[in-house]
């Protein structure tokens, strides 16, 4: 599934009577919030979900300018957020719940009829959970509302529904969160808090305004995985450079043509790379963040401003977790940290990351724990352990800011691998 292709969620409340622009500001604004959907994706939703409102060109249009907007009010209102929100607390207190044996999940499923239909599947690889949690999607938009969320609940073979309600009720309370429940195991758990979800990355990135922007016709030379990966054909210069081109895959080359000229480009690193039909046009290489000025010199035009500044840190990362497999895409440190504080215990979701020199890092939520390891590519040989996620956190900064291998910094027992 791609951005072009995102499925559309059951209806909910939206501003009464005749007023598009006012239902796609609240639609937007909710999505932007929710944080969960990058902007061409938050656009693809608003369009499917007021099909039935005005012609679909319109409401794109709308669609486009309120995501900009509440895009650049979102992140700068997480600037003034404390360090940890009760939105970091809940996802917390669902990762404790899931190493201990329950499985938890956050905006799951459209209701609580699926969630409950749905969530034995979630168990992995012949692993036997105690019992569930969630909250499903209209549960998440009322939390964005400021209703805060409520928990389902249940028990599997083996264990009770009113141990696990209170087993959740205590890992939330340990994450500093009220619980409002009384024990009763027909009632769901209510658990009021200010919904905070940063954006970071991807997420954050908001569609460039750009006063003489052209369309482009992308041709992807590759096969770029992804839920969020772009789509073939005809798009704005800004948005593509702006969404989709700073995590272009390592492996997948595009082709971007514009008024029968064309230019291929490809990542090395943390830069671009141009290199133009026309040989009256030398390659030009500029950062991740500033394809726009590839797009600008095949019009023969020169870049429009000062570059963009370099996020800090930089890692290229393979891995599967909850929204797919990803195959070396590039990503800065608050990137790569949200991913792996996305990771889920007893999932096997994974990452491999790797350094601009090369060094690999790779880490794993294995049943036994987050496991983490050095891995020589050329020995074919590992060395790690279990550890913290801190520790985690700890070792891919090192590897993304320092270019610096630190999982023997960790001290204890290290085990050594051999991978022939």
């Amino acid at each position: 599934m791609t951005d072009d292709a995102v499925a559309a969620p059951d209806r909910a409340d939206i501003p009464d009577g005749d007023d598009l622009p006012e239902q796609v500001r609240a639609f937007v604004r909710r999505q932007v919030a929710l944080a969960e959907l990058p902007a061409a994706a938050i656009v693809t939703e608003t369009v499917e979900y007021l099909d039935d409102a005005a012609e679909r060109n319109r409401i794109a249009e709308l669609a486009w300018a309120a995501v900009a907007e509440e895009l650049t009010a979102h992140l700068a209102d997480q600037e003034t957020w404390p360090e940890t929100t009760d939105s970091d607390r809940l996802t917390t207190a669902f990762r404790a719940l899931d190493a201990a044996g329950i499985v938890a999940r956050e905006s799951f499923t459209c209701c609580q009829n699926c969630g409950v239909e749905e969530i034995g599947a979630e168990a992995r690889r012949g692993l036997k959970p105690r019992g569930y949690t969630f909250y499903h999607r209209q549960d998440a938009e009322r939390g964005v509302e400021g209703s805060g969320v409520w928990l389902a609940y249940g028990a599997f073979e083996g264990a009770s529904a009113a141990e696990i309600g209170a087993e959740v009720a205590a890992a939330l309370r340990a994450a500093g969160l009220t619980v409002n429940w009384d024990g009763e195991v027909g009632r769901r758990i209510h658990v009021p808090l200010r919904w905070q979800r940063r954006r970071v990355g991807r997420l954050a990135a908001v569609p460039a305004a750009v006063v003489d922007d052209v369309d482009i016709d992308v041709e992807l030379l590759g096969a770029w995985t992804g839920v969020h990966a772009p789509a073939e054909g005809p798009v704005r210069a800004g948005r593509f450079t702006a969404l989709h081109l700073p995590w272009l895959p390592a492996a997948v080359p595009v082709r971007l043509e514009w008024e029968g000229r064309a230019v291929q480009v490809r990542r090395s690193g943390d830069a671009l790379v141009g290199t133009y039909d026309d040989p009256d046009v030398s390659a030009l290489t500029v950062g991740r963040h500033d394809g726009l000025a590839l797009v600008r010199a095949l019009r023969g035009l020169p870049p429009a401003g000062e570059p963009e500044p370099a996020p800090v840190g930089y890692v290229e990362v393979t891995g599967g977790h909850a929204t797919g497999w990803e195959q070396e895409v590039p990503l800065e440190l608050a990137e790569l940290l949200a991913r792996i504080r996305a990771m889920r215990p007893s999932s096997y979701d994974c990452l491999t990351c790797v350094g601009r020199s090369g060094a690999c890092v790779q880490t794993a939520w294995e049943p036994g724990g987050l496991w983490v390891e050095h891995l020589d590519i050329e020995a074919a040989v590992s060395v790690g352990r279990h550890a913290t996620l801190a520790e985690v956190e700890r070792v891919l900064t090192a590897l993304a800011v320092e270019d610096r291998l630190a999982v023997h910094e960790l001290g204890g027992e290290l085990t050594t691998l051999h991978h022939r």
